[in-house]
C-alpha cells in the first residue's frame, strides 16, 4: 500500500510538478512580452484540457503508477495542442517541450537518485540488471522489456511503453519524445570512473524516436575488467 502511494505521488503529483514548472517557463519564453494574467490564464487552460484528456483515458489507469502516468501525460498534450499555433512546426515544439521537461526534471532529489541507483551498479552488469529490473517493476503492468547480459554487456529492450501507447492514441506518438528526454537525466551522467559502467550512445533508440522498440545499452570497460 505504502509503495503503491509513493509510486502514485512519484509519477503524478511530483513529476506533474515539476513538469507544470517546466510548461510555465517555455510559456514565458513563447509570450515574453505578455502580461503576468495572460500566462496565468494560458496555464490554467491547460489544466482544464488536461483534466479533460485523464478523463477520456481512464481506462489506461490500470493501476498506481499508470494513474501517474495519466496526470503526466494529459498535461503535456495539452501543452502541446495549446502552445502548438505559436511554434512554426509540431517538430520545434515537441523539442522545444522535450528541453523544458529535460531541464525541469534535473532536480537535486532526482539527480541524486539517479547517482545512488547508478553507484548501486558496482561496475557489475549483472548488478545493473537487478537494479534495472526493479526501477522498471515501479513504472507498472503495461510496460514490458527483456535483457539480454554477457559478462561485460546488459542490453534493456522495452517492448511496451505506456507513454507511446498514450501518445499514439491521440496521433502524436513522436510527443513520446518528451518522456524519452528523461533518459538522458541518468546516462548521460553514467561515468565509467565513478559507476564503473558506460553507456553506449551509439545503440540508444527508443519508440518516440521512431524506434521499433526502446534500447539501452550498457557495458563495463575493457581498462576496468
Amino acid at each position: 500500500m505504502i509503495l503503491n502511494l509513493i509510486r502514485h505521488w512519484f509519477f503524478g503529483h511530483y513529476t506533474r510538478r515539476v513538469t507544470r514548472k517546466g510548461v510555465r517557463r517555455l510559456i514565458g519564453k513563447t509570450w515574453p512580452n505578455a502580461p503576468g494574467r495572460h500566462r496565468r490564464e494560458v496555464l490554467r487552460q491547460i489544466d482544464y484540457a488536461a483534466e479533460a484528456h485523464a478523463r477520456e483515458e481512464l481506462s489506461l489507469a490500470s493501476d498506481p503508477p499508470s494513474v501517474g502516468h495519466l496526470e503526466w501525460a494529459s498535461f503535456i498534450l495539452a501543452s502541446y495542442w495549446k502552445l502548438l499555433p505559436e511554434f512554426e512546426s509540431p517538430e520545434q515544439m515537441i523539442e522545444s517541450l522535450g528541453e523544458e521537461m529535460e531541464k525541469a526534471h534535473a532536480t537535486p532529489l532526482i539527480l541524486f537518485t539517479l547517482d545512488r541507483l547508478m553507484k548501486a551498479f558496482h561496475g557489475d552488469v549483472h548488478r545493473a540488471r537487478k537494479v534495472f529490473n526493479a526501477v522498471l517493476k515501479q513504472y507498472g503492468a503495461f510496460f514490458s522489456w527483456q535483457t539480454e547480459i554477457d559478462e561485460s554487456h546488459l542490453t534493456i529492450t522495452i517492448t511496451r511503453c505506456w507513454y507511446f501507447h498514450f501518445f499514439a492514441i491521440h496521433n502524436v506518438p513522436r510527443l513520446t519524445i518528451c518522456a524519452c528526454r528523461l533518459d538522458g537525466l541518468w546516462f548521460n551522467r553514467m561515468k565509467p570512473e565513478r559507476h564503473g559502467l558506460r553507456f553506449d550512445h551509439d545503440r540508444y533508440t527508443t519508440k518516440g524516436y521512431g524506434g521499433e522498440n526502446c534500447i539501452f545499452a550498457i557495458e563495463r570497460p575493457a581498462d576496468t575488467e
